[in-house]
């Protein structure tokens, strides 16, 4: 069997500092990954409901929990630690996903089921109405980042519109709209996931992003 101090003894100094880099942790983790993380659970959960792939009662019994504690409290320690290093626009992303969610939480599993059904649709819409223009705003943003993270907050984007929309209107369309859209802003956080997982564990950047910025400027995104 192998000696592993053997073997890292017998790379010349180059091969052993990347693998340190490789192996080692950081004296301090990254907690974007963890953000990713419930953005992507809440995400897919909430928008494959609208999408009509998941049973409608989850929105009641499962997505208040999900909400509360994955898709709020997990983004929102990843926006304050954003904050913490001087990242607006990540902090801003995270913690304000993040109070957006454990605020939905407390009007699905609380407020909505204490409102008059036919009333229910208005009261959604007004909640997530203001958050288009946060939104909008963020997205601009996004355009100095990288192509990936622009495509996933045009996804975003879409949803909160399409969502906002519902609401007010009741319309399924809108409301498959929001599902599918909410969908793929999934699928683009979770490659931004892997990529920011895979630069991590390997000590270099593995998965193209179309990046705007140097990488010093947004090392997370």
């Amino acid at each position: 069997m192998n000696n592993p101090v053997q073997a890292r003894n017998r790379m010349g100094p180059a091969e052993q500092a990347v693998s340190v880099k490789r192996m080692e942790p950081s004296a301090q983790a990254q907690l974007g990954p963890l953000g990713l993380t419930g953005f992507i659970v809440v995400t897919t959960l909430a928008t494959g409901i609208d999408a009509g792939i998941f049973p409608e009662h989850l929105s009641h019994s499962v997505l208040p929990l999900v909400g509360f504690f994955i898709g709020g409290l997990a983004q929102l320690l990843a926006g304050l630690f954003q904050a913490q290093r001087g990242d607006t626009w990540h902090a801003t992303v995270f913690g304000g996903f993040g109070l957006f969610w454990m605020s939905k939480a407390l009007l699905i599993q609380w407020v909505l089921p204490a409102t008059d059904p036919a009333l229910r649709g208005d009261v959604s819409a007004l909640f997530t109405l203001p958050w288009v223009f946060v939104v909008f705003v963020l997205w601009i943003g996004s355009w100095r980042i990288h192509l990936v993270l622009l495509s996933t907050f045009t996804c975003v984007l879409v949803v909160f519109v399409a969502m906002t929309v519902s609401g007010f209107t009741g319309s399924v369309i809108w409301n498959r709209i929001t599902g599918w859209s909410g969908l793929l802003a999934a699928l683009g956080a979770t490659y931004l996931l892997a990529g920011q997982i895979m630069a991590s564990t390997w000590g270099r950047q593995v998965l193209p992003m179309g990046r705007f910025l140097a990488p010093e400027e947004h090392p997370e995104a």
